[in-house]
């Protein structure tokens, strides 16, 4: 197993790179969009558009930590993760209402830069909710997201292993200090064992409920 674990560890996230890469360089361009049309338009019109394009800036932020933090753990090993399917539905009609949104500012309000916007964070929304990138990677000393955040055994006690109610079938896994639940992830049975390993080699201890 310890070998199976080495080998995919090398795995090369190259979709979450290259979502990232694809949203910096989008949210970048929507930002200076934005500007310019908000100086066109002048007013309260302005000062939202404004305010957009510091959000879309801090999208931009977004991408340049992720990539940095998958960077320095480069041999990260993806973990497949799914959500429960009401979390699905729940960014299905968050993504929904975003492209109406967007499709009328850009045909019925003339205000294109910011109905590009809202399209380009439905988009956004879609892959990071729907996890068509994978969403968590076992580093060497710790878990990282597909948002950058990182959270170190260090900071670590105890973890929790349980067999989830659906199809298909899924583990969750849980990690955390005293009483505080750090992360949650439903995994597939078959990433199981060489993350059990890993948390194990990370001298943290079996949570009462998977004993």
């Amino acid at each position: 197993m310890r070998s199976v674990l080495a080998m995919k560890a090398f795995t090369l996230p190259v979709s979450t790179v290259l979502f990232h890469v694809v949203a910096l360089g989008f949210f970048g361009a929507c930002a200076a969009w934005l500007v310019q049309e908000s100086l066109a338009l002048g007013g309260r019109r302005a000062m939202m558009g404004f305010a957009v394009a510091v959000a879309s800036g801090a999208q931009v932020l977004l991408s340049l930590s992720t990539l940095r933090a998958l960077w320095s753990a480069r041999g990260a090993m993806p973990l497949p993760t799914r959500a429960r399917v009401g979390t699905y539905l729940q960014f299905m009609g968050l993504v929904g209402l975003l492209v109406l949104f967007g499709v009328h500012l850009v045909h019925t309000e003339g205000r294109p830069a910011l109905g590009t916007f809202c399209l380009g964070m439905a988009t956004w929304l879609g892959v990071i909710g729907l996890h068509l990138v994978p969403a968590l990677f076992l580093a060497a000393d710790g878990f990282i997201d597909h948002l950058g955040r990182h959270t170190r055994f260090s900071e670590l006690e105890w973890y929790s292993l349980q067999k989830s109610e659906g199809e298909p079938p899924r583990v969750l896994l849980q990690v955390g200090r005293g009483s505080t639940l750090r992360l949650e992830a439903r995994l597939r049975g078959a990433e199981v064992d060489g993350v059990k390993g890993r948390l194990r080699e990370a001298g943290l201890a079996l949570g009462p409920s998977s004993r």
